[in-house]
């Protein structure tokens, strides 16, 4: 198994790429997206099953690790999801492909799910690992969505003993699982991972899909498609998937499991 790990560079940034195939001909493309706060080096466990003809590849998001940060104007503006598309294409350009496979995790399945929705004809297959995006988040749309809660937002770079005292209130009540409490303290606790939350968040707010034109886009290009959820996933339930679930019930080549694990799936 080769491995390799590099830089690519598209408008002006560098983005982490690793790399995994059996031979140097390889001329099928598995593209991989990680989750909030991960790296590409997560999808190694699914190199070792590679046949010859494949090649695993798996980016880093901006502001990420090994990639480069979002710049100012894009935190203010958001990333458009042309630009993100058009990052799609490059890559696929890259490696002179015409379609990929996708393997998404948490975040990067709502990224993956934005290429299903504008760029479907290039995708063969997909599964998706604990997908985020498959329900819109009330804080999340508040929080990007509004001048208040951007401003709210920044304000919690600084102190986020406000969030913390308030998700410990909510737990005390029996209102925020003891998981998610978690979740929420381990995220608002450290200032450098605190500013990742909310860059990450502002910087791809525009990049959420539309669960019907999702749908579309499987049925119109008959993607294989596979959804995976943990069974004591307090972050991603089998319930966010309800929608696209009724949405997708009369298409045999679309598969919804549930695993006996909790968020990590990987």
């Amino acid at each position: 198994m080769k491995q390799k790990i590099y830089s690519l560079s598209f408008q002006n940034k560098s983005f982490k790429v690793v790399e995994w195939s059996k031979s140097d001909d390889a001329n099928e493309l598995i593209l991989c997206l990680h989750g909030f706060g991960r790296n590409p080096e997560d999808f190694e466990t699914f190199a070792h099953e590679l046949k010859d003809h494949e090649r695993m590849v798996a980016i880093g998001f901006w502001s990420h690790e090994g990639s480069d940060s979002f710049t100012p104007k894009e935190l203010k503006e958001g990333l458009s999801v042309e630009a993100w598309v058009a990052q799609f294409h490059f890559i696929l350009n890259h490696f002179g492909v015409e379609k990929c496979r996708l393997l998404s995790y948490s975040m990067g399945g709502r990224l993956g799910l934005m290429l299903i929705q504008h760029a479907g004809e290039k995708i063969t297959s997909a599964k998706f690992l604990a997908s985020d995006g498959l329900t819109r988040n009330k804080l999340y749309a508040f929080t990007v969505g509004t001048m208040l809660g951007r401003s709210i937002a920044n304000r919690l770079k600084k102190n986020a003993s406000i969030v913390i005292g308030f998700a410990r209130l909510l737990k005390s009540l029996k209102l925020l699982p003891i998981k998610l409490f978690r979740f929420v303290e381990f995220y608002m606790h450290d200032r450098k991972v605190r500013e990742q939350v909310f860059d990450v968040w502002m910087g791809y707010r525009h990049c959420y899909p539309e669960m019907k034109l999702i749908a579309q886009s499987i049925e119109k290009n008959k993607i294989q498609t596979e959804f995976i959820f943990g069974k004591h996933d307090v972050i991603i339930p089998w319930k966010h998937g309800d929608k696209l679930r009724a949405l997708t019930s009369h298409m045999n080549y679309v598969e919804w499991k549930e695993v006996d694990k909790g968020h990590k799936l990987m």
